[in-house]
């Protein structure tokens, strides 16, 4: 079988080829999983570990700039920053010296900090919205908003795009399945089904038809699809969807974990969307565990209402480590010298360089396939018209095609990790770097055609 124009049967074989070669080279994270499997399930610490990926894990020893190093002395280019939240590149020395000085004098106190007042000034003067709260996750941040959406409005309903992923929480792991709102998972509360509806991305009429019958506190999305591939909204899109959204009184809801990384303010500010609600996560791509949220004036006014005083029926946010002082402090330096504009421009240099040096590898090989790209993002998209929806993009993630590319990749000091978020250059990146990406690529296809 040929979907694209490559034999599926020499994907398998070159998969095959680099997971014994890959193997060959990790014996001592081999060694290391043997020892882990005897106290973590699946022999990883954290299940994604090992859920990510098909092949065993290099256990990682440093990593700096867009490189790490395993414990093997192998050195890879990193193109996914686990998955944007190294975005900012690993071991950034601002972000080290503000956890170290912040580490030396206390870094949780369950009180603020004026590193948090600094850092919710800059969110607001960035992003439009007033007034911010910070929280250990973005999947945090969106159970909080959630919550707060309902309390708002006195509706029940949450509704999402096809393609979406807001994190690993009840409210938001689902999907539809011919009509009918599934789980995507098990262990998941059944009565979180009854508050959904999931509808295709760029789909007017779905969200006219979702939002019709007057039940939906909340239209959460992303700026565009990133969790398969990258999608790009219709041009309109997002200004009909907030006058739509305002005439039926449903709150707008703009997920940026990933998005902040590819523009000044996220895609909100690039795109003027005009959200009442804002997530960001991944620790703004510091390496630093922390998410945030922003609100309209009068959102944050309800929260002020409805403050939790010791389960006294209040709105149920907030957490023992959340807006640590050590996060705070990683969350100003971010703002303050990391994530400039400067430095988103020089960024997206590197995504155009990535995405036209694989559009012109695919043209001088015969194929009329795509390289989307906003910020640092780029992505294979194995046609000649870019996907409008989920179900489009999902082409390009054929299995065969992915794992035979990523492993490939690995064997040649290149780490793709995840294939549906990638690939992407970091804030770290140099030319040289995106060249030996590219460099790769071209090596992968050729063996994949010979």
């Amino acid at each position: 079988m040929k979907p694209f124009g490559i034999d599926g049967q020499k994907l398998r074989m070159i998969h095959e080829r680099e997971m014994r070669h890959f193997t060959d080279m990790i014996p001592k994270s081999i060694d290391l999983g043997k020892r882990a499997g005897k106290s973590q399930p699946n022999a990883v610490p954290m299940a994604w570990m090992a859920g990510l990926y098909e092949h065993p894990p290099m256990y990682v020893t440093q990593g700096d700039g867009a490189y790490f190093d395993d414990v093997d002395g192998n050195r890879y280019l990193d193109m996914n920053q686990a998955d944007l939240a190294a975005a900012l590149g690993f071991a950034p020395p601002a972000i080290t010296d503000a956890l170290a000085a912040r580490a030396a004098k206390g870094s949780s106190f369950l009180l603020p900090t004026e590193d948090g007042i600094v850092a919710t000034e800059l969110l607001a003067e960035r992003s439009g919205l007033p007034f911010w709260q910070f929280t250990g996750s973005a999947s945090a941040s969106n159970a909080e908003i959630i919550r707060l959406a309902r309390v708002a409005t006195g509706r029940n309903i949450l509704v999402m795009f096809e393609g979406k992923y807001h994190g690993h929480l009840d409210d938001t792991l689902v999907a539809d399945e011919g009509g009918e709102i599934v789980a995507e998972g098990i262990g998941l509360a059944k009565g979180a089904l009854e508050g959904a509806r999931v509808i295709p991305f760029n789909d007017l009429d779905a969200l006219e038809a979702a939002l019709a019958p007057g039940d939906v506190a909340c239209v959460m999305a992303e700026p565009m699809l990133t969790n398969t591939n990258i999608v790009f909204p219709d041009d309109g899109f997002w200004a009909e969807v907030r006058r739509m959204t305002r005439e039926n009184g449903v709150l707008l809801l703009m997920d940026e974990a990933h998005t902040n990384a590819f523009a000044y303010g996220g895609l909100t500010r690039l795109w003027s969307i005009e959200p009442d609600l804002q997530t960001l996560g991944k620790g703004l791509g510091s390496g630093f565990p922390f998410g945030a949220y922003g609100m309209s004036e009068e959102l944050a006014a309800i929260s002020e209402r409805h403050l939790d005083r010791d389960r006294t029926g209040g709105l149920m946010i907030g957490g023992t480590t959340y807006a640590s002082a050590l996060g705070m402090a990683v969350a100003r330096v971010s703002l303050e010298t990391c994530l400039t504009e400067h430095a988103y421009a020089d960024n997206a240099e590197r995504g155009e360089q990535l995405g036209v040096g694989l559009e012109a590898i695919f043209r001088e090989r015969g194929f009329e396939w795509r390289a989307p790209r906003i910020g640092g993002r780029s992505g294979w998209i194995l046609s000649a018209d870019l996907p409008r929806t989920a179900s489009e993009a999902a082409f390009s993630l054929y299995p065969d095609f992915t794992t035979a590319k990523r492993l490939f990749m690995l064997t040649h000091g290149v780490w793709e990790a995840i294939s549906s978020a990638g690939p992407a250059a970091s804030f770290s990146h140099t030319a040289a770097d995106v060249e030996l990406y590219l460099d790769v690529s071209a090596a992968f296809l050729d063996e994949a055609m010979a």
